[in-house]
C-alpha cells in the first residue's frame, strides 16, 4: 500500500514537471504584414524580459485575478525594436489559437497598462462561452477604462502578433473613398473595434462568426430594426458567443448598419 502511494506521488511529480516543461516551450509568433516572422518560447521571453506580478479586475471573469506577466511594451520592443511605435503601420492584430482576431490601433497598443500574462496564480481557470483554457498567453490591461467595451484587446490563447496597415491587410473591409466624418466611416471604425474580432467582410476578418457580406449582405435579408436589436443584445435572441453591446449608442449602431449597407453595395459592384 505504502509502495503504491509513493508510486502515485512520484507519477504526479513527473506529470507536474512535464507540464511545466511543456508550458516553457509555448510559443508566441510576431510578424510585420505577415512577413519577417520570428517566434519566441515562454522560456526565452522569461530569460530576456523582466516579469511582473499583477492583480487586476478581469472583465472576462468579473473578478479580481492575480497573474504573472510581461509588460506589453517590453514584448513589443523585444520583437520589433525600441522604435516599434514609429514603424509605418496603423494597427496591430492579435490572433488566438481558435482564429479569433483582435485588431487595435497603435494609439491603444502604445498606451501604458497592457500586459501579456503567462501564468495565473490560482492556475488557469476556464474562460468564455466554451470554458476554454486561456493559456499559454493572455493579453490583459490594468487601467479601469482599458476594457473590451473601450476596444482594448483582451485575447486569450494568444498565438501571434502582426503589425499591419489596415487598408493593405483588409482591403475588402476598408470603405475606400468614404469621408472620415461620414456615418459609413464611423460605422467602419466601430466594426473594426468590435466586430472584426469574429466577423469577416467578403472573407476578410475574423473566423468565429458568420461573414456579414458574403455571399449576401446581412442587411439584404434582415430588417434594420431587427439588426439594431440583435446588435445591441444578441443574448435575448439566442445562446451565442456574441457579446451584448449595451454601451453602444443608437447612433453608433445605425452607423454600423450604414457601413454594412455601403459594403453590400460595393460588393455587388465588384461582382458585376
Amino acid at each position: 500500500m505504502i509502495r503504491e502511494i509513493i508510486r502515485a506521488i512520484s507519477l504526479s511529480a513527473i506529470c507536474v514537471v512535464s507540464l511545466d516543461a511543456y508550458a516553457e516551450q509555448a510559443t508566441l509568433m510576431f510578424s510585420e504584414s505577415d512577413q519577417n516572422e520570428q517566434t519566441f518560447t515562454l522560456s526565452v521571453l522569461k530569460d530576456k524580459l523582466p516579469t511582473h506580478q499583477i492583480t487586476i479586475y478581469d472583465p472576462h471573469y468579473e473578478a479580481e485575478k492575480a497573474y504573472d506577466a510581461f509588460l506589453l511594451n517590453d514584448v513589443m520592443v523585444l520583437a520589433y525594436g525600441k522604435d516599434w511605435r514609429n514603424k509605418p503601420y496603423t494597427d496591430v492584430k492579435f490572433t488566438a489559437l481558435d482564429g479569433y482576431q483582435a485588431v487595435s490601433t497603435f494609439d491603444k497598443i502604445s498606451t501604458a497598462g497592457g500586459y501579456i500574462v503567462y501564468k495565473a496564480d490560482a492556475g488557469w481557470q476556464p474562460i468564455g462561452h466554451h470554458k476554454a483554457n486561456p493559456g499559454p498567453f493572455y493579453m490583459v490591461w490594468k487601467g479601469e477604462k482599458q476594457t473590451p467595451e473601450q476596444a482594448f484587446p483582451w485575447p486569450y490563447q494568444l498565438a501571434s502578433v502582426n503589425m499591419l496597415q489596415f487598408k493593405d491587410q483588409y482591403p475588402l473591409v476598408y470603405p475606400e473613398g468614404v469621408e472620415s466624418a461620414s456615418s459609413v466611416y464611423q460605422g467602419f471604425e466601430v466594426f473594426k473595434d468590435r466586430c472584426i474580432k469574429c466577423h469577416s467582410m467578403d472573407q476578410q476578418g475574423g473566423k468565429l462568426g458568420p461573414d456579414l457580406n458574403a455571399p449576401m449582405s446581412v442587411v439584404s435579408y434582415r430588417s434594420k430594426d431587427m439588426l439594431r436589436k440583435f446588435i445591441r443584445q444578441p443574448s435575448q435572441f439566442r445562446y451565442t458567443q456574441m457579446p451584448d453591446h449595451l454601451d453602444l449608442s443608437t447612433e453608433q449602431i445605425d452607423s454600423i448598419l450604414d457601413y454594412l449597407s455601403y459594403q453590400g453595395k460595393i460588393s455587388n459592384v465588384r461582382k458585376k
